[in-house]
């Protein structure tokens, strides 16, 4: 005896799917302080980053290329991201027991969350010293 099983999907979830937009490779952050890890604040400039550098930092008015995205920073700090080296993002947000004894999924989703928390934080790059080497 064999079963058949059907499943109806709606059309909708057919249809292709939107082509993902490029982030622009020119940005232009205004208003902020910017902090270098060395020295005091600075006043207000205004920071363009042309790919993943920085191409002019400035207190006058910058002059942007087309395309350019503006942020407006309203007076907060612009800083390079944080490094942790020394992190345990598979650990820190559950009881070790839970962490021995759960689903691997379900610590992995912990971390996942963990990892989220640090990047609001300012941290983008960390060094998860602990957690599973694999998957």
């Amino acid at each position: 005896m064999s079963i058949l099983l059907s499943l109806v999907v709606p059309a909708v979830a057919l249809s292709a799917p939107k082509p993902i937009q490029e982030p622009s490779s020119l940005v232009l952050f205004m208003n902020v302080k910017v902090f270098d890890g060395t020295e005091k604040l600075t006043a207000l400039e205004n920071v363009l980053v042309t790919g993943n550098k920085i191409a002019k930092i400035s207190a006058g008015a910058v002059t942007a290329p087309s395309g350019t995205v503006t942020i407006d920073g309203k007076g907060r700090t612009l800083m390079p991201g944080l490094i942790d080296a020394h992190t345990h993002v598979m650990f820190d947000s559950i009881p070790l027991v839970t962490a021995l004894t759960s689903d691997s999924i379900y610590v992995s989703s912990v971390a996942t969350r963990s990892a989220s928390d640090m990047l609001m934080r300012g941290f983008t790059t960390i060094r998860d010293l602990g957690g599973p080497v694999f998957g």
